[in-house]
Protein backbone atom coordinates (compact mmCIF):
# COMPACT_ATOMS: atom_id res chain seq x y z
CA UNK A 1 0.00 0.00 0.00
CA UNK A 2 1.60 3.51 -1.09
CA UNK A 3 1.56 6.06 1.50
CA UNK A 4 2.03 9.50 1.60
CA UNK A 5 5.57 10.48 3.18
CA UNK A 6 5.23 12.63 5.86
CA UNK A 7 7.35 15.17 5.65
CA UNK A 8 7.01 16.62 9.25
CA UNK A 9 9.28 13.68 10.37
CA UNK A 10 11.84 15.11 7.92
CA UNK A 11 11.83 18.50 9.27
CA UNK A 12 11.52 17.25 13.17
CA UNK A 13 14.27 15.27 13.09
CA UNK A 14 16.44 17.46 11.21
CA UNK A 15 15.63 20.13 13.70
CA UNK A 16 16.31 17.70 16.61
CA UNK A 17 19.45 16.20 15.17
CA UNK A 18 20.32 19.88 14.97
CA UNK A 19 19.40 20.03 18.62
CA UNK A 20 21.23 17.67 19.57
CA UNK A 21 24.55 18.69 17.86
CA UNK A 22 24.25 21.62 20.44
CA UNK A 23 22.93 20.44 23.19
CA UNK A 24 26.24 20.33 24.60
CA UNK A 25 26.68 24.04 24.27
CA UNK A 26 23.36 25.01 24.94
CA UNK A 27 23.75 22.55 28.76
CA UNK A 28 27.18 24.28 29.41
CA UNK A 29 28.91 20.68 29.10
CA UNK A 30 28.64 18.38 31.92
CA UNK A 31 27.45 14.52 31.99
CA UNK A 32 24.28 14.76 30.85
CA UNK A 33 25.16 16.89 27.80
CA UNK A 34 28.10 14.23 26.64
CA UNK A 35 25.37 11.56 27.15
CA UNK A 36 22.85 13.82 24.77
CA UNK A 37 24.99 15.69 22.53
CA UNK A 38 28.56 16.19 21.34
CA UNK A 39 31.09 15.77 24.22
CA UNK A 40 33.31 15.12 22.15
CA UNK A 41 33.87 15.49 18.30
CA UNK A 42 33.24 12.02 16.84
CA UNK A 43 31.45 10.35 14.33
CA UNK A 44 30.08 8.22 16.72
CA UNK A 45 28.81 11.40 18.64
CA UNK A 46 26.58 12.24 15.01
CA UNK A 47 25.50 8.56 14.92
CA UNK A 48 24.56 9.16 18.27
CA UNK A 49 22.81 12.38 17.21
CA UNK A 50 20.87 10.39 14.80
CA UNK A 51 19.75 8.10 17.10
CA UNK A 52 17.99 10.05 19.52
CA UNK A 53 16.91 11.95 16.59
CA UNK A 54 14.78 9.51 15.05
CA UNK A 55 13.88 7.94 18.69
CA UNK A 56 12.16 10.97 19.02
CA UNK A 57 10.48 11.33 16.17
CA UNK A 58 9.20 8.04 16.30
CA UNK A 59 7.40 8.80 20.10
CA UNK A 60 5.53 11.54 18.44
CA UNK A 61 4.54 9.63 15.52
CA UNK A 62 3.39 7.06 18.26
CA UNK A 63 1.10 8.97 20.00
CA UNK A 64 -0.01 10.56 17.07
CA UNK A 65 -1.20 7.70 15.39
CA UNK A 66 -0.76 4.66 17.77
CA UNK A 67 -4.87 4.18 16.39
CA UNK A 68 -3.32 3.39 12.86
CA UNK A 69 -1.21 1.20 14.05
CA UNK A 70 -2.08 -2.33 13.58
CA UNK A 71 0.21 -3.31 16.56
CA UNK A 72 2.15 -1.85 18.69
CA UNK A 73 5.41 -4.64 18.89
CA UNK A 74 5.44 -4.09 14.95
CA UNK A 75 5.62 -0.69 15.47
CA UNK A 76 8.23 -0.14 18.10
CA UNK A 77 10.28 -3.75 16.91
CA UNK A 78 10.64 -1.79 13.63
CA UNK A 79 11.91 1.26 14.91
CA UNK A 80 13.81 -0.41 16.87
CA UNK A 81 16.10 -2.45 14.26
CA UNK A 82 15.78 0.65 11.89
CA UNK A 83 17.57 3.08 14.63
CA UNK A 84 20.55 0.32 15.39
CA UNK A 85 21.25 0.08 11.75
CA UNK A 86 20.58 3.17 9.77
CA UNK A 87 23.00 5.58 11.61
CA UNK A 88 25.90 3.34 10.48
CA UNK A 89 24.29 3.00 6.64
CA UNK A 90 23.90 7.30 6.95
CA UNK A 91 27.78 7.05 8.25
CA UNK A 92 29.14 4.97 5.51
CA UNK A 93 27.16 7.35 2.82
CA UNK A 94 28.75 10.29 4.07
CA UNK A 95 32.40 8.65 3.47
CA UNK A 96 31.77 8.08 0.01
CA UNK A 97 34.15 10.75 -0.76
CA UNK A 98 36.56 10.19 1.11
CA UNK A 99 36.63 6.63 0.04
CA UNK A 100 36.74 7.69 -3.57
CA UNK A 101 39.72 10.71 -2.26
CA UNK A 102 37.91 13.17 -2.90
CA UNK A 103 38.75 16.23 -0.40
CA UNK A 104 35.61 18.59 -0.09
CA UNK A 105 37.50 21.11 1.64
CA UNK A 106 35.31 24.53 2.76
CA UNK A 107 32.44 21.91 1.24
CA UNK A 108 32.71 19.57 4.18
CA UNK A 109 29.70 21.45 6.18
CA UNK A 110 27.12 21.66 3.13
CA UNK A 111 27.67 18.43 2.30
CA UNK A 112 27.73 17.34 5.86
CA UNK A 113 23.92 19.43 6.29
CA UNK A 114 22.62 17.46 2.83
CA UNK A 115 23.77 14.30 3.62
CA UNK A 116 22.13 14.78 7.21
CA UNK A 117 18.93 15.25 5.46
CA UNK A 118 19.27 12.39 3.13
CA UNK A 119 20.21 9.95 5.98
CA UNK A 120 17.20 11.01 7.59
CA UNK A 121 14.95 10.67 4.23
CA UNK A 122 16.56 7.48 4.10
CA UNK A 123 15.07 6.46 7.70
CA UNK A 124 11.88 7.60 7.62
CA UNK A 125 11.48 5.69 3.79
CA UNK A 126 13.03 2.34 5.72
CA UNK A 127 10.08 3.06 8.62
CA UNK A 128 7.36 3.81 6.22
CA UNK A 129 8.46 0.03 4.67
CA UNK A 130 8.92 -1.81 8.09
CA UNK A 131 6.23 -0.23 10.08
CA UNK A 132 4.13 -3.22 9.98
CA UNK A 133 6.13 -6.08 9.53
CA UNK A 134 5.60 -8.76 12.80
CA UNK A 135 8.92 -10.43 13.26
CA UNK A 136 9.43 -13.91 14.89
CA UNK A 137 10.31 -14.33 18.75
CA UNK A 138 14.35 -15.03 17.56
CA UNK A 139 14.73 -11.79 15.33
CA UNK A 140 12.68 -10.07 18.02
CA UNK A 141 15.59 -10.45 20.72
CA UNK A 142 18.31 -10.17 18.13
CA UNK A 143 16.69 -6.28 17.69
CA UNK A 144 16.62 -5.97 21.55
CA UNK A 145 20.38 -6.49 21.82
CA UNK A 146 21.26 -4.70 18.64
CA UNK A 147 19.36 -1.62 20.13
CA UNK A 148 20.79 -1.92 23.74
CA UNK A 149 24.39 -2.65 21.98
CA UNK A 150 23.61 0.86 19.99
CA UNK A 151 22.15 2.65 23.30
CA UNK A 152 25.16 1.30 25.56
CA UNK A 153 27.61 2.36 23.26
CA UNK A 154 26.38 5.89 21.86
CA UNK A 155 26.32 6.70 25.86
CA UNK A 156 29.24 4.78 27.06
CA UNK A 157 31.16 6.40 23.71
CA UNK A 158 30.30 9.73 24.66
CA UNK A 159 33.25 9.64 27.42
CA UNK A 160 36.00 8.16 25.73
CA UNK A 161 35.89 7.00 22.02
CA UNK A 162 37.98 3.79 21.20
CA UNK A 163 39.74 3.84 17.95
CA UNK A 164 41.12 6.83 15.36
CA UNK A 165 38.44 5.38 13.04
CA UNK A 166 35.74 7.40 15.25
CA UNK A 167 37.66 10.91 16.17
CA UNK A 168 36.87 13.20 13.70
CA UNK A 169 40.49 14.53 11.87
CA UNK A 170 41.68 17.46 10.40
Amino acid sequence: MKTKFQWWKLIVGYVLFLFFHQIYDILGGGTLASILGEGIESIYSHMKMYFYAYLLVCVVDYFLHRRNTATPGSFWYSRMLIASSFPWMSIAIWFVPEALGIDLGRYTLIYSLVMTVIGLYFVFRLDEALGGVEFRPALKTLIWIAFAAAWITYIGFSFHVPDNFFIVTG
